[in-house]
């Protein structure tokens, strides 16, 4: 469980899997979600960022993935609203809980929500970002030049 390829095959085989999710995309920012067509319930995946530490001669990589979940419900019903707030936070969560169980050290960072208002129906989209504390090798490598 030490590469990129692994933890993305991780939260996608979890979207894959649940029951609440309808697709799962990956993209390269939250840029190219503008326009798109969604299979109302959509995983979204996102890459953010890495970074690479020796401190403590700890050789680690921390890498930062977003993922968004986005609903779509009737414009005129609260109800039908506020619980697909509340399933997209549910679902984060599980991913979350699904990580843990599965042995990755990852760390959550709070949910921002986001309804949006269009002509017939709402959008509703809980987003998280998440960080991965994956192991190097734990001495120092040759260099390719």
């Amino acid at each position: 469980m030490n590469n990129l390829i692994k933890i993305y095959e991780a939260v996608k085989d979890f979207g894959d899997r649940h029951e609440m999710v309808n697709e799962v995309l990956l993209v390269k920012s939250e840029d190219e979600l503008e326009g798109r067509e969604f299979n109302y319930r959509t995983m979204v995946i996102i890459p953010l960022e890495a970074s690479i530490s020796r401190e403590d001669n700890s050789p680690v990589y921390y890498i930062d993935l977003g993922v968004v979940m986005i609903d779509r419900v009737f414009k005129d019903d609260d109800n039908a609203n506020i619980n697909s707030i509340d399933e997209n936070i549910f679902v984060i969560g599980q991913l979350q809980d699904h990580l843990e169980q599965t042995d990755y050290d990852v760390e959550f960072g709070s949910v921002g929500l986001n309804t949006e208002s269009l002509d017939d129906y709402n959008i509703t989209t809980a987003l998280a970002d998440f960080t991965f504390t994956l192991s190097r090798k734990p001495f120092n490598r040759g260099i390719n030049i």
